[in-house]
C-alpha cells in the first residue's frame, strides 16, 4: 500500500508528489487529463513562484525554456487611468503546456508513479487510510494509501469536494485563454478591467503573448460560442484593451475555457482529504499570485503530510494546524481582492485611484504588493516595491 495518493496533476499536486517523494515515501499521483495539455490560466509566475521552482529542483529547466521576462505591472481601468508599478524582481510568463509537463516529469524522476488519463470517482476512509475509486479508459480500480490529498483544481465531483462548500449566491465566472502573436508589448503584465471582470496579457515563451480572462458567466454567455468571440466581445469593453490587441493573432490550438469558475469567499482547506491549490481557495486572479499560492499550500500540506506518516502527529493535529495556516495566508487576500475588484467597477473609484496615484507615486506599487500571499506592502521604498 503507498504512503500518499495525489489526485491532480497540476503545479499543486505536482509539486506536493515530488516533496513526499523526496522524504522517501511512496506516492501516487492521478489526473484525469493527459500531459502536455492547455490550461485555463494567467500563466503568471510571480517572484515568490521562482523560488519554489529552485526548491523543487526545476528552475534550470524552466528558465531553458526562455519564458517570457516580466518588470513591470500595468493596470488599466475600465472607465479610464492607467496605474503602473516596477517589479521589485523580474517575474516570468511560462505557459501551462510547458510548466506542467515539466514538473509532472521531475515527479516521476522522483519516484512518483504517474497515471494520467486516469479519473477519481470516489474516496473513502477506515481504519487503515483511504480507498480510492478510478477509473481508466472505461476500466474501473480500487487503491488504497495511508494519506489522500486533494490537488483537484476547481472542478472537483461535489460528493468529493469539501462537504461545507456552499455555491447558492455565489457568482459563477468563466474563465478563458489563449495564446496569441503579433502584438507591440513591453516586458509587462496588463490587466484590463472590463464589467464585472478582467482580461490579463502577458508574454510567455516563443515570443508569444497569453491572453487569460475571468467573465461573468452570465452575462458573458450570449456574445459568442468560441473563445475567440468571447474575447473579442469582452475586448470592446474597454478602448486600450481593443486597441492592444488589435492584429493579434490567436494561435491555433491554444484556445481553453472552463466554466463555472467560483472566487473563495473564504479558504476551504479541508474536505474528506487535505485541499490544496485551488482546490483549497481560488485566488482572484487579478492578483497574479495564485501560482505561489498552490506552490506554498502544497508545501505547507507536505510538512503536515510527513510528520503524520512518520506517526509524529495525529490527523486531528494536522488537520487544526493546516486550516490554522491556510486561514493566516488565505483569508486576508480573500477579502482584499474582493474589495479591490468590487471598486475597480466602480466608475469614480479608478479615476480618483489614478489621481492620487500621480500625486502619490508609492500608491500603486503599495497596492500591488499587498496583493502577495503574505505581503507586507512597504511604506518607504518607491516605485519599486512590487514583489
Amino acid at each position: 500500500m503507498p504512503d500518499a495518493i495525489v489526485i491532480g496533476g497540476g503545479p499543486a499536486g505536482s509539486s506536493l508528489a515530488i516533496r513526499l517523494a523526496h522524504r522517501g515515501w511512496e506516492t501516487q499521483l492521478f489526473d484525469r487529463q493527459r500531459f502536455p495539455r492547455h490550461k485555463a490560466c494567467g500563466e503568471f509566475l510571480s517572484p515568490e513562484t521562482l523560488g519554489m521552482f529552485r526548491e523543487l529542483g526545476v528552475y534550470d529547466q524552466m528558465e531553458a525554456l526562455q519564458p517570457g521576462k516580466i518588470t513591470n505591472a500595468r493596470i488599466v481601468f475600465r472607465f479610464g487611468g492607467v496605474v503602473e508599478a516596477k517589479l521589485e524582481r523580474p517575474a516570468w510568463g511560462l505557459s501551462r503546456y510547458a510548466m506542467d509537463k515539466i514538473l509532472l516529469k521531475a515527479a516521476e524522476e522522483a519516484g512518483v508513479r504517474v497515471h494520467t488519463g486516469t479519473s477519481v470517482s470516489s474516496i473513502a476512509s477506515d481504519a487503515e487510510g483511504f480507498r480510492v475509486g478510478t477509473r481508466t479508459g472505461g476500466m474501473s480500480a480500487i487503491s488504497y494509501s495511508r494519506t489522500a490529498f486533494a490537488a483537484w483544481g476547481v472542478h472537483p465531483r461535489a460528493d468529493l469536494a469539501d462537504r461545507s462548500l456552499d455555491r447558492r449566491g455565489k457568482k459563477a465566472y468563466i474563465g478563458l485563454k489563449a495564446h496569441i502573436s503579433g502584438i507591440r508589448l513591453d516586458a509587462s503584465v496588463e490587466l484590463y478591467f472590463i464589467h464585472k471582470g478582467y482580461i490579463g496579457i502577458s508574454p510567455v515563451e516563443g515570443g508569444k503573448w497569453n491572453v487569460a480572462a475571468l467573465l461573468p458567466l452570465d452575462g458573458i454567455r450570449k456574445k459568442g460560442s468560441s473563445v475567440r468571440e468571447l474575447l473579442q466581445a469582452a475586448a470592446a469593453e474597454n478602448r486600450l484593451l481593443a486597441e492592444r490587441l488589435h492584429g493579434g493573432v490567436l494561435i491555433p490550438d491554444t484556445e481553453v475555457s472552463t466554466a463555472p469558475v467560483y472566487l473563495s469567499f473564504k479558504p476551504q482547506s479541508w474536505g474528506i482529504v487535505p485541499q490544496i491549490g485551488d482546490a483549497g481557495a481560488m485566488i482572484p486572479p487579478l492578483f497574479g499570485d495564485g501560482m505561489s499560492a498552490a506552490l506554498r499550500s502544497a508545501r505547507r500540506c507536505a510538512d503536515y503530510g510527513d510528520l503524520y506518516l512518520r506517526g509524529d502527529i495525529p490527523m486531528e493535529a494536522w488537520k487544526a494546524g493546516y486550516l490554522l495556516d491556510m486561514q493566516k495566508e488565505y483569508a486576508p487576500i480573500l477579502q482584499w481582492g474582493r474589495l479591490l475588484q468590487t471598486l475597480a467597477n466602480m466608475p469614480v473609484v479608478p479615476r480618483l485611484f489614478t489621481a492620487c496615484a500621480r500625486l502619490f507615486p508609492q500608491l500603486g506599487p503599495y497596492v500591488v504588493q499587498a496583493t502577495r500571499m503574505g505581503g507586507k506592502p512597504p511604506l518607504s521604498s518607491g516605485n519599486d516595491a512590487y514583489g
